[in-house]
């Protein structure tokens, strides 16, 4: 038995923060290397001071990602952000758990748009997993973009909380 549960959300190759690391650690590359092909007044030292920077940054912002913690000895979990492996969050007592629920969750969205191409309405679907105790209200619900994740995380939850699984899919 895993006393241990570790939910992380993170995508590398999203829109959003982890593509902007990429991004960052991709021009620190080019500036590092930049003075070998462009010549010109800039120095070398600027080059590897500002691409080392770049770098330094992108690779912060690629490690950073939210996520929840759950540790079932001691029967608390913790919502986190973590920062360059440090987990930043308040532990919370986790009450007894009776119902985990592993559900979709399907609604429209458009795609990013770039300011030339009209951008399209899809259809997107999650998969929730919802912890719930005596209230009709979940304690904590953590959200998927795999289904076989959700349904190996909510299995994992429910037998180290001895709850029943409840699989709507």
């Amino acid at each position: 038995m895993k006393t241990e549960y570790n939910f992380r959300s993170r995508s590398f190759f999203s829109i959003g923060p982890h593509l902007l690391g990429l991004i960052f650690i991709a021009v620190g590359f080019f500036t590092l290397v930049s003075p070998l092909f462009m010549p010109g007044d800039s120095s070398v030292n600027k080059a590897i001071l500002v691409g080392s920077t770049a770098i330094v940054f992108g690779g912060m912002v690629i490690t950073s990602y939210p996520g929840t913690f759950f540790d079932f000895k001691n029967k608390r979990f913790k919502t986190y952000y973590a920062l360059v492996g440090y987990r930043i969050g308040q532990w919370k007592n986790l009450p007894p758990i009776k119902l985990v629920k592993v559900f979709p969750y399907t609604f429209k969205g458009d795609t990013t748009p770039n300011g030339v191409n009209p951008s399209a309405t899809i259809q997107f679907t999650r998969y929730i997993v919802a912890l719930y105790s005596d209230q009709p209200k979940p304690v904590v619900a953590l959200e998927y973009d795999n289904k076989h994740e959700a349904l190996e995380g909510g299995r994992i939850i429910s037998v180290e909380t001895n709850a029943t699984l409840d699989k709507q899919l």
